[in-house]
């Protein structure tokens, strides 16, 4: 096997670098502090298993690597975590859905703008809830009957997929249904995904009549204890 011993190696004009037309093959090393043309890497060789230092490379090569340590990056395109991201300052967020935080929120300055949070939708219907008993959570936890209720009613609390398995137990809710007050027109029970349930009444028993006028505000706190099983506390007040 030939070998050749130098320490620079130029064209023949000593101007400047050899060709290679067949190509080189490297078994060692490869420094370089530019690269230009297309990187070919072979399918043996694809782990570095010494740190390297690479600059000025060009063209679109795909590469593979361990861990990426930069000062700053810029991405043109949209970019895919498959694991966890872990970041240690972000100066704002800007999200066009749901952000969930898994451990709470810190906010240490700047202030935190709760105002989308205090505002709540209420459901308002053109009817009596003696009429309209399904109280379906999914379009708000406040509904509103302005019909004048003639006679009782039970309100059945829901959603689409049950309350049984939206709550998790341990987990609470609180929900107000106003009615347009006559002394007729009260509610002393409540059912949840259709079944009865027991209440415990501010005040040691449940209503016995509506409001004289106005409007009656029913106040329900659900605690789910078990499965299928709920401690529901109601309070009955009037505004005339």
């Amino acid at each position: 096997m030939s070998r050749i011993r130098a320490d620079r190696i130029v064209n023949r004009t000593a101007e400047g670098a050899p060709t290679f037309p067949n190509g080189a093959v490297v078994t060692g090393v490869a420094t370089a502090t530019t690269f230009d043309g297309n990187a070919t890497t072979a399918t043996s060789a694809t782990t570095a298993t010494s740190a390297t230092t690479a600059a000025g490379l060009t063209g679109s090569p795909h590469i593979n690597v361990n861990n990426v340590v930069a000062a700053a990056a810029t991405f043109s395109g949209s970019v895919s975590v498959g694991g966890t991201l872990t970041y240690q300052d972000v100066e704002n967020i800007d999200s066009v859905g749901l952000i969930t935080a898994r451990t709470g929120i810190n906010v240490l300055a700047g202030g935190l703008d709760l105002k989308g949070l205090l505002q709540e939708k209420v459901v308002i219907t053109a009817g009596k809830l003696s009429e309209n008993t399904d109280i379906n959570l999914e379009n708000g936890m406040v509904h509103y009957f302005t019909a004048t209720e003639t006679t009782t009613s039970t309100p059945n609390i829901r959603t689409s997929t049950g309350i049984n398995t939206d709550m998790a137990i341990g987990d609470t809710i609180s929900v107000t249904i106003i009615t347009t007050a006559a002394a007729a027109g009260y509610s002393a029970q409540l059912k949840i995904d259709s079944l009865d349930t027991t209440e415990q009444w501010v005040g040691g028993s449940p209503p016995s009549e509506g409001g004289a006028s106005g409007l009656d505000m029913y106040s329900y706190q659900i605690i789910k204890t078990a499965d299928a099983t709920f401690t529901v506390i109601g309070n009955l007040t009037n505004a005339a």
